[in-house]
């Protein structure tokens, strides 16, 4: 008795990462903590945050991950601002006033204060729509992905 074989061909489209840019004043558990309520998103902050090993400094990284509809999405900041004693310098100032130095995780985009990374369009759409309504976000904006020089500190894994 002979057994047919049916062969199917299965296209599949390469996932690539959608990423938004946020404008705001806000921390970055304000902004988890939004989205978790409008969305009923999962936020969570992660156990490790980015480091950016060249500038010695973390980024602050929260993840949602939901198994059901394999979908990973994250929520990182880009500036990380470090405060220095002017005293520790061994300055001759008049005032006590601590250097500031901010750092950026993506170099391209210094005035973004997070960005949101996904590989799920629907899931990107969602977030710009409720985030648009709102008012303490100043801007917000889709990054194509080849605008971005160092994608290499978008990797996460």
């Amino acid at each position: 008795m002979s057994r047919k074989v049916y062969h199917l061909e299965m296209e599949e489209e390469p996932l690539e990462d959608e990423i938004i840019a946020i404008h705001t004043t806000l921390e970055a558990h304000q902004l988890a903590f939004f989205l978790n309520q409008r969305i009923s998103a999962r936020f969570s902050r992660s156990k490790k945050d980015l480091y950016n090993k060249k500038k010695k400094t973390p980024f602050i990284h929260f993840e949602w991950q939901n198994k059901d509809y394999d979908l990973n999405c994250s929520l990182f900041s880009n500036k990380n601002i470090t405060e220095k004693n002017e005293q520790a310098l061994n300055s001759t100032s008049l005032f006590d006033i601590p250097l500031r130095n901010e750092v950026s995780l993506i170099t391209e985009f210094k005035t973004v204060d997070f960005f949101i990374k996904s590989t799920d369009k629907n899931t990107i759409e969602t977030i710009i729509t409720q985030l648009k309504n709102w008012s303490n976000i100043s801007l917000i904006y889709v990054i194509p992905v080849d605008k971005l020089k160092t994608q290499l500190n978008l990797i996460f894994d």
